[in-house]
């Protein structure tokens, strides 16, 4: 009978030795030839009639390599089956392997074959009682963020038009500008039509001269410092509005008057605004306008709030749960899993974050394993479901939803990103479920601060955890 040998090296890694001998062999030699013989003809021989000494003259060492390395990876995957081994990457034929004779009418007495494993060692997992004490943030500021919404509403919902008294910061003014030369307007110099919203002026003195100004009045400046155009077919192009075929030189002083100002009405907040901004006849007055707005904010931010919690709490695991990991064996792993495309020198410099992220996956599995996480195709389903409902503002009749799931069921990507989101889900609510929660109130301008710091932290990690198990 084959037998597979273990040989600890460490507590995460192992020698496996799968032994096959010739009277294991033989019968499985036996049974390839005469297949072999059976489908591949050979010249001058009708086919299955062509003699075995032939067929193992020609083929004989093929089909040697081919039944040793069935039965070999028949026994070793057998094993690590039966072995409730949690295996990283895959076994590793070891480097010092002895020599075999591959003579099919004259096998050795026993073949040896000798494979390197990873694993991840037995740990208790640490870090999920009802002593673990988190801060989950919390927006503070809903009331001013709303308003700030209802004033964008209200300015998207308005309408321009022309005014003639003083120009204010969101206004947008034309400016018909004359090229100077000295203190004069330049004879046949440029002439043009300028447009700026004057908040968006980079020059303060002329914002600040223009603040006091009205359509109709004259005012000198620089073009050049109007909106701070960095390069000179920018600048050419869009404030003195030059075609790129035209050459000429052109001074940076000019002279303009201010032929109108336009600026946008906010829309009144009455029936019609609220019925075409919100699309919801329930919504009538300022407060529930409000309240609805906050809605969509306390989402958006909610989202935010749990993503930084879900950073704490992996951090959290990952600092009480220090799992041991087969360094040498992995290293040796990604270089033959890289076919050579990655240097030692890449593998060593990428390798802490690689592990970091390893790490990070056997804790991730050992908890939907204990929680009995899983992602079912009606949660799935159920996904695309709100998806699609959160697109239109309509109901969609039972049989189009229906048929537009099964549809998006087909797309393979789709669906695995899907799993992976509620998969995440998931793991998060089960993790938050087993520690405590306290909520803290920071304004949003903090949370998005927290927040950007982490993306750019995540951002950092994942470029150096290219290599992927």
């Amino acid at each position: 009978m084959p037998t597979v040998v273990r040989q600890d090296l460490d507590n995460t890694s192992a020698i496996l030795k799968v032994t096959i001998t010739r009277e294991d062999l033989k019968p499985k030699l036996d049974a390839e030839l005469k297949k072999f013989r059976q489908r591949v003809p050979l010249k001058g021989f009708r086919p299955g009639q062509a003699p075995v000494e032939h067929v193992k003259k020609i083929y004989g060492a093929s089909i040697f390599a081919d039944a040793l390395n069935d039965m070999v990876s028949e026994e070793l995957y057998g094993y690590l089956r039966e072995s409730n081994l949690d295996i990283l990457g895959q076994p590793l034929p070891v480097d010092s392997q002895e020599k075999f004779s591959f003579k099919i009418s004259n096998p050795d007495p026993e073949y040896v074959i000798s494979y390197e494993i990873g694993f991840v060692p037995d740990y208790d997992l640490k870090g999920l009682d009802k002593s673990f004490v988190f801060e989950r943030l919390e927006v503070s500021n809903l009331d001013e963020l709303a308003q700030e919404d209802l004033d964008y509403a209200r300015r998207r919902m308005g309408k321009t038009s022309e005014v003639d008294d003083t120009i204010q910061e969101n206004d947008m003014i034309k400016i018909a500008a004359r090229e100077l030369d000295g203190d004069s307007v330049k004879e046949g110099g440029l002439e043009t039509t300028m447009n700026f919203l004057v908040k968006s002026i980079a020059n303060e003195d002329v914002k600040t001269q223009l603040l006091g100004m009205k359509a109709g009045d004259t005012l000198r400046f620089n073009a050049r410092s109007l909106e701070g155009y960095e390069k000179e077919d920018m600048y050419r192009k869009y404030i003195l509005n030059l075609d790129p075929s035209d050459k000429r030189e052109v001074g940076d002083m000019f002279e303009g008057t201010i032929e109108s100002v336009s600026r946008l009405q906010e829309a009144e907040m009455d029936e019609e605004f609220f019925k075409n901004y919100f699309n919801n006849d329930t919504i009538t007055t300022p407060e529930a306008a409000l309240e609805e707005l906050k809605k969509g904010i306390r989402r958006f931010y909610d989202t935010r709030a749990d993503a930084v919690l879900m950073r704490k709490l992996q951090d959290h695991l990952m600092d009480l749960n220090k799992v041991d990991l087969p360094e040498k064996f992995l290293k040796r792993w990604l270089a033959a899993t890289n076919k050579g495309e990655l240097s030692e020198a890449q593998i060593e410099n990428e390798f802490p974050a690689f592990a970091e992220n390893l790490r990070w996956t056997i804790i991730r599995d050992d908890i939907k394993k204990r929680y009995s996480i899983e992602v079912t195709d009606e949660d799935i389903r159920e996904a695309f479901t709100q998806k699609l409902r959160s697109y239109f503002s309509f109901e969609m009749p039972a049989h189009l939803l229906d048929s537009t799931i099964n549809r998006m069921m087909e797309n393979k990507k789709d669906v695995e990103e899907t799993q992976r989101d509620i998969e995440l889900e998931k793991l998060f609510t089960a993790i938050r479920n087993q520690v405590s929660i306290t909520e803290k109130s920071v304004s949003s301008a903090e949370l998005h601060e927290i927040v950007d710091s982490l993306n750019a932290a995540a951002k950092k990690e994942q470029q150096a955890s290219e290599i992927a198990l």
